[in-house]
């Protein structure tokens, strides 16, 4: 046998054994529990402050792994909301297109009917449009973090539902007008997940 086909042919039964690992593909949506950003003030005047609640959406992987492992990517749509006051006057809200994308290790007990599930793992965020408050000012939100979350998995018919809540905690922003706005940087989601 040639020393080529020592090296081929156990990488073929590694990637032959890994792709023959189950996996699912879904959507999951939410909404967030938290504000994005904080309120922010000088003297007693406000500045900046959170705007609407935000919502969680997008396309979800997993990857079954042996012994009750898991690792899930999502890419998260999450629109970043806060209020912009001038002389205390308030001017209007403005809304940051954001993809959260958290890959996370997964770990699933046994259990007859719904499998609770532990989850923790790195996460990254990508931003759109700053718009007019952010843009040109140097400001650049965190855009990476660690998300920790829980939840359970049932089956119905064809589908996996899983309710969870997720728990981000991101870095800090790079600021240099750190009193004009500052993201949140403790997050936290109620998401279901539907996968088949």
């Amino acid at each position: 046998m040639h020393l080529k086909s020592l090296v081929v042919v156990p990488l073929f039964f590694c990637a032959t054994s890994l792709f023959g690992q189950t996996f699912s593909v879904g959507v999951k949506g939410g909404l967030g529990l938290t504000d994005s950003f904080t309120t922010d003030s000088i003297d007693g005047n406000p500045l900046s402050g959170p705007g609407s609640k935000d919502y969680v959406i997008g396309p979800t992987f997993e990857i079954h792994l042996p012994f009750s492992f898991a690792v899930e990517a999502d890419a998260l749509y999450r629109p970043l909301h806060f209020t912009a006051f001038q002389q205390s006057s308030f001017t209007g809200g403005q809304s940051i297109n954001s993809w959260e994308i958290p890959v996370v290790a997964k770990y699933r007990f046994h259990a007859p009917l719904v499998k609770p599930y532990v989850e923790a793992g790195p996460t990254f965020r990508a931003l759109g449009n700053l718009g007019p408050v952010l843009s040109g000012s140097g400001e650049r939100l965190s855009d990476k973090g660690f998300t920790i979350g829980a939840g359970v998995d049932f089956k119905v018919p064809f589908l996996r539902i899983s309710p969870e809540l997720r728990y981000s905690h991101w870095g800090t922003d790079n600021t240099s007008l750190g009193s004009v706005v500052n993201s949140n940087q403790n997050q936290a989601e109620l998401l279901v997940g539907v996968s088949f």
